[in-house]
């Protein structure tokens, strides 16, 4: 009857951290939603500009090459990967769904670096101009993430998580 009565889910504390800490180490990711129907992460980096059908194209031959040979250097056999682009009107999205099993934060760090180093300054980070953290504190975060990931791995969670960028913050909430 009252459904603003009813007590409310709250997400998993170790996935919502994790999708947190995604966030704050890569500030190339715009969202980041973790979907317990085949434990999957999906990234999206936001793009503004123009671009072709082709240069969409090239990217994501570009991305399944390198991924594949990271892979096999790696080690990591079997790993799902979904990539594709969606947007109009100069802001574009390029999503990137792995699955939670064999992924890495050393790949997280490619995938944003080969976005960065394709798009260049129309890929958007989000940093605040008047704070850029210093490596220390990248690293720790990033062994942080790690930890976070290996701990989903043995977790069973349930639902759905998603993790926004707004502004100068990290919302993660369970959906």
């Amino acid at each position: 009857m009252f459904d603003f009565l009813k007590k409310s889910k709250k997400p998993n504390p170790d996935a919502s951290r994790l999708l947190a800490s995604i966030l704050v180490v890569f500030p190339a990711v715009q969202s980041v939603t973790y979907e317990s129907k085949g434990e999957t992460l999906e990234f999206s980096f936001a793009l503004n500009g123009k671009f072709s059908q082709d240069d969409f194209e090239n990217f994501l031959a570009y991305v399944a090459e390198s991924l594949d040979t990271f892979h096999h250097l790696e080690g990591l056999g079997g790993a799902k990967i979904q990539l594709n682009v969606e947007g109009v009107y100069g802001t574009y999205f390029l999503n990137v769904r792995r699955d939670v099993a064999t992924l890495t934060c050393r790949e997280l760090s490619l995938l944003t670096e080969l976005a960065a180093t394709y798009f260049g300054d129309k890929l958007i980070e989000e940093y605040d101009e008047n704070y850029f953290p210093d490596e220390e504190y990248l690293i720790a975060q990033e062994d942080y993430l790690e930890q976070c990931l290996n701990n989903m791995r043995q977790l069973r969670v349930e639902g759905r998580l998603v993790g926004v960028r707004e502004h100068e913050r990290v919302v993660v909430y369970a959906r």
